[in-house]
């Protein structure tokens, strides 16, 4: 072929590929597809032409796609220090005026706090509960009146200020999506808390050793409670004021800036807890110590959540938060063999359970009405179940799988056969879409995810540290999971490989799995906010307690709600594990990637026929 007939044939996809490298915003499919042609021409001018301008041309091109592929596998490797440096300031100016609402909200509530004290004395065992009240005054009495902090061990107490922390503040964010009320009134209740609880060591002239105790643990932990009130009025201001987004688009791309700013909130709770259970019990530290303290807490909330990101503005540092893409349409088909981040992988997730919800609900229901049956069947008092029935908040998540001990290993069963089917479900459903083939069951995986979910029960069982150990390993046992269905593979087999791709890329898959789980323990928090609380406590008013048969009728009705809002969140687990795996094989493997590079061997070739 002559060299002007090449150039006139493939001069309009050059000049496409030039006007892409130069846009900011840059399609990865178009990108990918422009990339392989531009190589392909390459391979042709260097055979035909290469002592010509053409191929000098191609070559500047291809440069340029090779620099973008190398930076892009460079931000990768440093996603770590780029989300604490860069994502995590960007979102923090964007949600500036949030941040400074929730701020302003809870001071104006401490300072409601200290004014209802003030005139009303019984106020602050109204806020705090009389029985703190009595133990606190007793604590004074006998001339340590920061007894409270050295009742419990160490790490128990780290473990259970820890999870409490974390509810309130996930409490406080998630309640962002009854239009930011929610949050605001989380606010408010948290504030005057605060404000009542200091007063009651001011009124006993304890305000310099209850503040030096009481905030060294409480810069940080309050601290966060604010950051968390920013987050959950960024989340709620997505469904007020959509703009030019429709409402539904408009809270997607909020809820993925709050839950981001979740996410950087986290570890400092972490440290706060450690504080609290580790250091806050010494009183007799020296007071100068525990006031740096307090200041280096203070100078890191400042510096980093205020006078960083201000420092990033002068700097020229803009806002537009480009990571956050709207998702596609759900009804597009998904890649399953392009490298995806977190982000993205959620979308995928949150589109299967739009696309599969007709599938797999039925069967949620099914369970979830069988599995509230056998707790029904077996709720008596002796049996522990009877704290299934109590406080959503305080019991959902730690009493829901727990009996006494001669009962345990019949109710680790009936869940962890609940839950694998389930998980089975969703999993088969996502690799009968992969795969463009018809569900078809297999006893033998569904068997194999039971024996997996027996073991992550048989951890819960073991109490806290099992709880902790289980948060470490679950997202590899669910790629084991994923890995022995999808494979049609034994348990070994599944477990081996299973684990060599987790290990392909851990952080991926931690930070996953920690997205994963926000999302989950913030579902949970919206089950049990006032609103359910209210509808079910309508409905105990119209059963009298002489009623048996209506008593325990209701009480199964609670059972289910509960059971069924848990069982909900497998599906979100097994779809998120799904699409982590195709990207982890992709990465283990570049199948793909050998694919396209075999594809355009291939046309060169044809290339060179011509």
């Amino acid at each position: 072929m002559k060299e002007t007939r090449f150039i006139a044939q493939n001069k309009e996809k050059w000049r496409e590929s030039e006007t892409l490298l130069e846009s900011e915003v840059k399609d990865p499919e178009k990108l990918s597809t422009l990339f392989t042609q531009v190589i392909d021409d390459l391979s042709y001018s260097r055979t035909y032409y290469p002592n010509r301008s053409v191929r000098v041309y191609l070559n500047k091109i291809a440069r340029q796609y090779f620099s973008i592929i190398y930076s892009h596998r460079s931000d990768r490797k440093r996603g770590f220090s780029h989300f604490w440096l860069e994502e995590l300031p960007q979102i923090v100016i964007h949600c500036k005026k949030e941040l400074l609402i929730s701020l302003i909200v809870f001071l104006a509530s401490m300072a409601i706090g200290v004014f209802s004290s003030v005139n009303d004395p019984d106020f602050a065992s109204t806020i705090l509960g009389k029985s703190y009240i009595t133990m606190t005054n007793e604590n004074i009495a006998k001339g340590d009146p920061m007894a409270v902090y050295k009742k419990t061990h160490e790490v128990e107490m780290f473990l259970g200020i820890t999870i409490n922390n974390l509810m309130v503040a996930f409490r406080t964010y998630v309640l962002g999506v009854f239009l930011a009320v929610g949050t605001l009134a989380s606010l408010l209740f948290n504030g005057i808390m605060v404000g009542s609880f200091q007063y009651f060591f001011v009124q006993r002239d304890l305000f310099v050793e209850s503040a030096l105790t009481i905030w060294l643990h409480g810069t940080l932990e309050i601290s966060s409670i604010i950051l968390a009130g920013g987050a959950g009025l960024t989340l709620g201001k997505g469904l007020i004021f959509p703009g030019t987004y429709s409402r539904i688009q408009s809270f997607q791309v909020s809820a993925i800036r709050s839950l981001k700013l979740m996410l950087g909130i986290a570890p400092i709770f972490v440290a706060a807890a450690i504080i609290e259970s580790f250091l806050t019990r010494y009183t007799d530290v020296p007071d100068p110590l525990k006031l740096l303290i307090i200041l280096l807490s203070a100078a890191f909330i400042v510096g980093y959540f205020v006078i960083y990101p201000w420092m990033k503005i002068r700097k020229g540092f803009s806002a537009p938060l480009k990571d956050v893409r709207l998702a596609p349409n759900p009804t597009e088909p998904v890649s399953f063999t392009k490298l995806k981040n977190n982000a993205e992988i959620l979308k995928d997730t949150f589109h299967f359970y739009t696309r599969k919800a007709n599938e797999f609900l039925p069967w949620v229901l099914l369970v979830s009405s069988v599995q509230a049956g056998c707790f029904q069947f077996m709720a008596t008092e002796q049996s522990g179940l009877a704290y299934l029935l109590g406080d959503w908040t305080d019991e959902l998540i730690a009493n829901m799988f727990f009996a006494v001990k001669t009962e345990a290993p019949m109710f680790i069963g009936i869940n962890a056969f609940c839950s694998a089917i389930i998980l089975y479900r969703a999993m088969a459903l996502l690799d009968s879409e992969f795969k463009a083939t018809q569900f078809k069951f297999n006893i033998r995986a569904l068997l194999q995810i039971f024996f997996l979910m027996i073991l992550c029960y048989s951890l819960i069982y073991l109490g806290p540290w099992g709880i902790v150990g289980l948060l470490a390993v679950i997202g590899v046992f669910l790629i084991i999971a994923f890995t022995q269905l999808t494979e049609n593979s034994n348990l070994g087999a599944g477990t081996s490989d299973g684990w060599i791709l987790a290990m392909t890329s851990t952080r991926q898959l931690l930070e996953f799995q920690a997205m994963i789980f926000i999302l989950c323990f913030s579902f949970l928090m919206v089950l049990s906010a006032p609103l359910v609380m209210t509808y079910t406590t309508v409905m105990k008013w119209n059963f009298a307690l002489t009623d048996t048969w209506g008593q325990s009728a209701l009480r199964y009705i609670e059972t289910f709600i509960k059971v069924c809002s848990f069982n909900l969140i497998i599906p979100v687990l097994a779809a998120g594990t799904g699409y982590l795996y195709f990207t982890l094989q992709e990465i283990n493997t570049a199948a793909n990637l050998k694919e396209a590079i075999a594809r355009v061997g291939t046309r060169t070739n044809r290339g060179q026929k011509r």
